[in-house]
């Protein structure tokens, strides 16, 4: 994985990981349409498993690329705006939710109180994207937010994401005999795609006019 340094990594990472997979899963389709008959069903089962991987791969990676951009910008905390600076403090706030002890509690409050000082040292490693394996239209809206970008303009697909793809995705993940046409499957995947080309353009503008920074 390449260090994601400057806007120009930013934007070869973002495009070059949709490019692959947009590939993928165009070269799925092909080999769709040129099954024998009694062979599509199976071939397209897992081609939704496929559209699923992509869908989440692209959300987590796409995000996660945003924060290191982010973070390699050796910003303070005060710098950020809140969505952004919520994740950078996010593993200590956690942490004091969790503890019962007092010195935790107030080791928090300290650490808000000098939070303006605190370099931004965002983390940015794949588990920091929470996706919590079953990406439904709720969480990819949190991650958009998370990040200071916008999924509200994508809810006319959530019954997309939510009743088509991930209940299809999880039906076949559970063994169950769960099947959908071609032209679903093309309907499906045309639907996803369209969000994550839309997600790579708001990271990139995102970046471009630094709106991870915090407002005067």
């Amino acid at each position: 994985m390449a260090t994601i340094r400057t806007i120009d990594h930013l934007e070869s990472s973002l495009t070059e990981d949709l490019k692959w997979r947009t590939h993928e899963m165009q070269l799925w389709e092909q080999v769709a349409s040129s099954c024998r008959a009694h062979q599509v069903a199976g071939v397209l089962r897992g081609g939704l498993a496929l559209v699923y991987a992509h869908w989440e791969g692209y959300v987590k990676e796409g995000a996660r690329a945003y924060l290191e951009y982010i973070s390699r910008k050796g910003l303070k905390v005060n710098e950020l705006r809140s969505e952004i600076a919520a994740v950078a403090l996010r593993s200590k706030l956690g942490q004091g939710e969790a503890s019962k002890n007092s010195s935790a509690h107030t080791a928090i409050v300290e650490l808000l109180r000098e939070a303006d000082t605190l370099p931004a040292n965002l983390p940015y490693t794949s588990a920091t994207i929470r996706t919590r394996a079953n990406l439904k239209f709720e969480v990819f809206t949190d991650i958009m937010h998370s990040i200071g970008c916008d999924a509200s303009r994508h809810e006319i697909y959530q019954s997309t994401i939510d009743k088509r793809l991930l209940r299809h995705r999880n039906d076949i993940a559970h063994g169950r005999e769960e099947y959908v046409s071609l032209s679903d499957w093309i309907d499906i995947r045309d639907r996803v795609l369209l969000i994550l080309k839309d997600v790579r353009s708001q990271i990139s503008n995102a970046a471009a006019n630094e709106e991870y920074r915090r407002k005067a």
